[in-house]
């Protein structure tokens, strides 16, 4: 297995065991809590009861997997009783256990009034660096009402900051971002792992070959969603419509390496 830089150990370390601050809410979650979230493989529908939710709810064993370079759609539902609320996503994408960094927010929107069960959906985007090192990371959802918003539809955002201390009603979830980093350098991974994926371009299926030998292979389509798994060094790839996609190799020395290719 290769082994870390201490640079690349310690933010690794600090990514695995950061304790993340919470933001408080002066009114709590009652009726203005997030009711859904949906990103990459993520779906999460969580309670819509008033007297049940929580001001935090910890969705970290919820995850999903993301490509470097890549950008993908999100979209948060929830109640908003009387003012609107602004919805932030903040990802920490280098692990330093803040969200603190330039790049590592993105305003999703404005929620308009609703009841819990007639609750509004906000669509949004998030693009994730090219530069994002490989690696598990935390995503956090934050929604908040708007007083000024009520009278004033372009009123300024109400969300500071992942961990703001004055906001008014509204929920916090926070979930996991594996990302796939797709500019490994040869150097970068074991001599064994490096393996071969013919033919490329396919019409049809493909053999992996590895030096150490294939335990299990992933194909994502390029917005990170997973398609295909199994454990065949023969990979059939007839139902996928043509296009791109990534071949995530996991070899028996237990390393991994990413491959693009190309169905036609």
């Amino acid at each position: 297995m290769k082994k870390l830089s201490t640079l690349s150990a310690i933010v690794l370390y600090a990514g695995m065991n950061a304790q993340y601050c919470s933001p408080a809410f002066q009114y709590g979650a009652d009726s203005n809590m997030i009711t859904n979230v949906s990103f990459g493989t993520i779906n999460n529908t969580s309670t819509a009861q008033t007297g049940a939710a929580q001001a935090y709810e910890d969705f970290t064993s919820k995850s999903t997997e993301l490509q470097a370079g890549n950008t993908y759609p999100i979209s948060v539902k929830g109640p908003s009783s009387t003012f609107p609320s602004d919805v932030v996503v903040f990802i920490d994408f280098n692990r330093n256990g803040n969200f603190d960094d330039a790049g590592e927010s993105f305003y999703i929107g404005r929620l308009a009034a609703a009841n819990p069960f007639n609750a509004f959906t906000i669509n949004g985007s998030i693009a994730v660096p090219a530069n994002t090192t490989a690696g598990a990371t935390r995503m956090r959802v934050l929604k908040n009402t708007n007083i000024a918003a009520y009278s004033d539809p372009n009123a300024a955002n109400s969300i500071n900051t992942a961990c703001d201390s004055g906001l008014r009603a509204g929920q916090t979830e926070d979930y996991t971002l594996n990302i796939l980093a797709t500019n490994l350098a040869t150097s970068e991974v074991s001599k064994k792992t490096a393996g071969k994926i013919y033919p490329n371009p396919t019409s049809g299926s493909v053999t992996v070959k590895t030096e150490a030998g294939l335990e299990k292979y992933e194909v994502y389509n390029l917005t990170g969603q997973k398609l295909l798994e199994g454990t065949s060094s023969t990979i059939s790839m007839e139902s996928l419509t043509a296009g791109t996609y990534l071949i995530k190799i996991y070899s028996k020395d237990k390393n991994t390496v990413i491959e693009k290719v190309i169905k036609k």
